[in-house]
């Protein structure tokens, strides 16, 4: 855990300085397995609550229209209650590099509107869950660290001080592995408040 700790605030320190804005957000992941056997394809969804850090830059390429990289350390996770297993504690740590298309107009005095999307690059860090002193790494033989994603939403500039943002990714890889009938994907929604500079 320091160790992720110390990447993340390494990550965190590079993009700040070079940011045209930096925030701090709460995301609400949604992962979903699908397992097919013969005809049948059960699907199983789990909600995990998280929080995220980043920071990005936007360079007009033309009038109202910009492109917005960025870095982003996020963390997300569940606990799954059963009574004769004991609770089993999920969590995932990674990084996000969102690359954004927008386009902005001015909604009133101050206040500026954005539109965007873009794909957006998933570099997991850990994924593990934990019963007791059992813990089980998802990394590796079963699930990808790396994924891609769609992402799509709108932020709104208040004063060029204060950038509120709303936005969903949507999960565009199967990131099981080894497994030829199973598929496994990550979509989520996600707000966060940032500082301009």
């Amino acid at each position: 855990m320091k160790k992720l700790l110390v990447i993340a605030a390494a990550i965190l320190s590079f993009s700040a300085v070079n940011a045209q804005v930096a925030y701090l957000g709460f995301q609400s992941i949604t992962s979903t397995g699908k397992n097919t056997v013969g005809n049948t394809t059960t699907t199983t969804k789990n909600s995990n609550p998280g929080f995220f850090l980043g920071g990005a830059m936007n360079f007009e390429i033309a009038d109202a229209l910009g492109i917005q990289p960025g870095l982003e350390v996020g963390y997300f996770g569940r606990t799954e209650k059963d009574a004769l297993l004991g609770d089993t504690k999920y969590s995932s740590w990674g990084i996000k590099i969102p690359v954004d298309v927008n386009y902005g107009f001015e909604l009133a005095d101050g206040f500026n509107l954005s539109v965007y999307a873009g794909p957006s690059i998933y570099v997991g860090l850990s994924k593990n869950g934990k019963n007791g002193n059992t813990t089980y790494d998802y990394y590796g033989d079963d699930i990808s660290r790396f994924g891609l994603g769609l992402g799509m939403g709108a932020w709104c500039d208040i004063q060029d001080v204060i950038r509120v943002k709303l936005g969903y990714d949507l999960g565009l890889l199967n990131r099981a592995q080894n497994k030829d009938n199973f598929n496994y994907k990550e979509s989520g929604f996600a707000i966060s408040v940032g500082y301009l500079f």
